[in-house]
């Protein structure tokens, strides 16, 4: 600015000798180091490095008391992998299971698993299962979460889908984990930036995915009560809310509304013209008729609402009397 008469009545300032590093300025405007991509990146073989992290803890609990997301992503072909937890602690546990499932049902093995360091993933316990089935331990830089990039990115597009669909059928957030499990189902039938033109469900199982029994999110079901578990004169369905998909049984994921928890039924039929609490409902079933639903085989998902009434129950409290019609069409079948 001197040198260029931009300011007067200063002294052009005396070159410097020793080091030029300027403590202050350091301390005051210090920002992370960018993180270069890597044109010589590795190819992995499907399951060969499995990114790990978690999510949480949730603002408010899942419907079966959930207060995490535990997600592991598989860096050879993006298949992904979700797990509602309790506590973080219960991380291991799902980690080894995985990882044995892995390795038996589809006869690849893991030879990498990459994580942030965290106190969850850190356990003595699991660090030996790793050492026991030859399993290199790779832990990120601490408080640099591109190091962990996948993993990360995984979190936010799982989160960002639930919630677009949470949101459009005006469900409460104690649905989150019914959301986050649908949108990974989703995710792993969508085209893989691993492989061009094919999924994370074709390249791990060998064959395309089919969209048949492809429904639409938190639409409205009709379940078939068995006749062991009704009378002559009973209702032959129960109503519900659809939740998911029940992959080791080819199921469906239906929400009770009088029980508060989400079971599993083959037979269902969907209405899929409306979402969330049906607005063709009329007003006083909403607030003072049970529905029954004893007769679906229920999940692992406990009750948190035991009130006989409707209009009691944890999700109903909070959207009552917000009925929406409307379409959230996926395009995919969820994996």
């Amino acid at each position: 600015m001197v040198s260029k008469g931009m300011i007067k009545d200063a002294k052009k300032p005396a070159k410097l000798s020793g080091s030029s590093v300027c403590q202050g300025c350091l301390e005051g405007k210090m920002v992370q180091r960018p993180f270069p991509s890597n044109p010589n990146k590795r190819h992995y073989d499907p399951f060969e490095l499995l990114h790990i992290d978690t999510c949480g803890p949730m603002e408010v609990d899942s419907l079966g008391g959930s207060k995490y997301l535990l997600l592991i992503v598989d860096e050879g072909s993006g298949c992904t992998k979700g797990f509602s937890l309790r506590a973080k602690s219960d991380s291991e546990e799902c980690i080894k299971k995985y990882i044995m499932a892995v390795q038996t049902q589809f006869d690849y093995k893991v030879k990498f698993v990459r994580h942030d360091g965290a106190r969850e993933f850190a356990a003595n316990s699991l660090k030996a299962f790793y050492d026991d089935q030859g399993i290199e331990e790779q832990v990120t830089v601490p408080y640099a979460h591109q190091t962990n990039g996948t993993a990360e990115r995984a979190i936010r597009t799982i989160v960002t889908i639930g919630r677009s669909m949470l949101h459009y059928a005006k469900l409460d957030k104690c649905f989150w984990a019914e959301a986050a499990m649908t949108a990974i189902y989703i995710k792993n039938r969508l085209p893989s930036p691993k492989c061009q033109d094919r999924t994370p469900f074709e390249i791990v199982n060998g064959f395309r995915p089919s969209v048949k029994h492809m429904r639409v999110f938190s639409c409205r079901t009709f379940m078939l009560t068995p006749k062991e578990k009704r009378s002559k004169w009973d209702p032959k369905a129960r109503e519900g809310l659809f939740m998911g998909y029940e992959e080791v049984s080819k199921a469906y994921r239906v929400y009770d509304i009088e029980a508060d928890q989400v079971v599993i039924s083959r037979d269902v039929t969907f209405d899929e013209s409306t979402f969330g609490f049906s607005p063709t409902l009329p007003q006083e079933i909403v607030d003072d008729t049970a529905l029954d639903i004893e007769s679906m085989n229920i999940s692992d998902e406990p009750h948190l609402c035991n009130s006989s009434k409707l209009e009691n129950t944890k999700a109903v409290q909070t959207v009552k009397n917000k009925f929406y019609n409307g379409h959230f069409l996926s395009v995919v079948e969820p994996g």
